[in-house]
């Protein structure tokens, strides 16, 4: 066993640290423009539901997948690294929380415009809810990531 000075130990720990939130601090990078995207998507995607047509179904269902996994795909290819969604640390893993909290209270929200009014105005809600939604956790998480990052 070799003997090792604590400062050794000190840079060593400190390097796996950073190596266990680079997962983290990339995502933070993530840029905000995906939300809009994501938004739109949805909010067309709801509002097909008013057409009652099977192809137009098909149609904004398959646009719909494939629209998200090209965004997905996109923004995973460019951060290279994905972070840890179990063992996060405490305040991510609260805000992960409270953010999935929101998302089901506004699906449960825009669905039961869908159904109660109309698909059309389900889809036009959703857009902004998706949209702001999306950028106010995206920004809560930077923040986060920034706090944990500096401590």
């Amino acid at each position: 066993m070799e003997n090792r000075s604590s400062a050794d130990a000190a840079a060593e720990l400190a390097a796996l640290r950073d190596l266990e939130m680079a997962g983290f601090v990339e995502a933070a990078k993530d840029p905000l423009w995906v939300w809009p995207i994501i938004g739109l998507l949805a909010g067309a995607f709801l509002a097909s539901f008013e057409v009652e047509s099977v192809v137009v179904s098909v149609v904004a269902s398959i646009g719909y997948v494939l629209g998200v996994g090209i965004l997905v795909g996109l923004v995973v290819r460019r951060r290279g690294v994905q972070p840890r969604v179990s063992d996060m640390p405490h305040s991510l893993n609260r805000l992960f929380l409270f953010y999935g909290l929101g998302v089901c209270a506004v699906a449960a929200a825009i669905m039961g415009i869908g159904f109660g009014v109309s698909f059309f105005l389900a889809g036009i809600v959703a857009f902004p809810l998706i949209t702001i939604g999306g950028i106010w956790y995206h920004v809560r998480w930077r923040d986060a990531v920034d706090t944990l990052v500096a401590a």
